[in-house]
């Protein structure tokens, strides 16, 4: 066993790059197929969330970005690592998009289908359109900024900004190893909402850009277990039942294990990567 350990480490290094860069995606595609059924039905029967406090994890909005072919995403309510894994998240205590205020979603540019991945390309002038419970809102980009750029000018009485968060790195880290928060500010171009009360103050720190989700601790500790289980009932069937019957069983439950593991893992990681 203990001769086998590199190649079980090697493995499961190879195993864990090939689920953030590609299985992730897949399982936020299945993410956002849901809840875009299920914020299509409450906008049909007009019960989408309009103001705060919102269940986390569930869906606030629909994203629109013709230009860096961003199309139908949907926003769910929170913005810890775990709740990104789903697609672009609302920062709580912010109001909700087209309403008075800036609203204020973040997005992966990297793991997990990198919704937000093409944002840094984004150009003064480009269109967001935001679907909510309240309307279709029309929002053109003012300005990309990057850490240490001036802030936004104050916006007017009554006005809306939107500004979409999303990671960035540099050098050899560029694509794959986001290193900073970057921030598209757009403006609206029509009557803002207002705003109801009942915005958090706060918010976590796990919801802030860049800020890990230690909620993932306990997950992460149960699947290792399970993984060590796995392991030597694998040994034990190979010595009972044979190579072909514990491969027949044992490889739809190792893999069970590594993906619950993964995606426990992955909220140790920045919510934007």
């Amino acid at each position: 066993m203990l001769v086998a350990a590199p190649t079980v480490l090697a493995a499961l290094a190879v195993w864990f790059l090939l689920y953030g860069f590609v299985l992730s995606g897949v399982q936020q595609h299945v993410s956002q197929s849901s809840l875009y059924d299920e914020f299509r039905l409450q906008l049909a029967s007009e019960t989408a969330p309009l103001a705060e406090p919102v269940q986390v994890g569930s869906p606030v909005a629909i994203i629109n970005a013709p230009s860096i072919g961003v199309q139908n995403l949907v926003v769910v309510e929170g913005t810890t690592s775990r709740l990104l894994m789903s697609g672009p998240g609302h920062l709580s205590d912010t109001p909700l998009p087209g309403q008075v205020g800036t609203a204020v979603i973040l997005g992966r540019s990297v793991t997990f289908g990198a919704p937000f991945g093409r944002i840094t390309q984004m150009a003064v002038g480009d269109v967001v359109m935001l679907t909510t419970g309240q309307g279709i809102f029309r929002y053109s980009v003012e300005d990309v900024r990057l850490p240490g750029s001036p802030l936004p000018p104050t916006l007017d009485a009554g006005g809306s900004r939107l500004t979409l968060v999303t990671s960035a790195g540099g050098g050899w880290r560029s694509g794959w190893a986001p290193s900073h928060a970057v921030y598209v500010d757009a403006l609206l171009t029509g009557k803002a909402q207002p705003a109801p009360a009942g915005v958090p103050a706060t918010v976590s720190l796990a919801s802030l850009p860049m800020q890990n989700d230690p909620s993932g601790t306990v997950p992460f500790i149960f699947w290792l277990g399970g993984f060590v289980l796995v392991i030597f009932a694998a040994r034990w069937a190979w010595l009972r039942w044979g190579r072909f019957e514990t491969w027949i069983v044992g490889v739809p439950v190792l893999l069970a294990v590594l993906w619950g593991a993964s995606d426990a893992l992955m909220r140790f990681l920045p919510n934007l990567l």
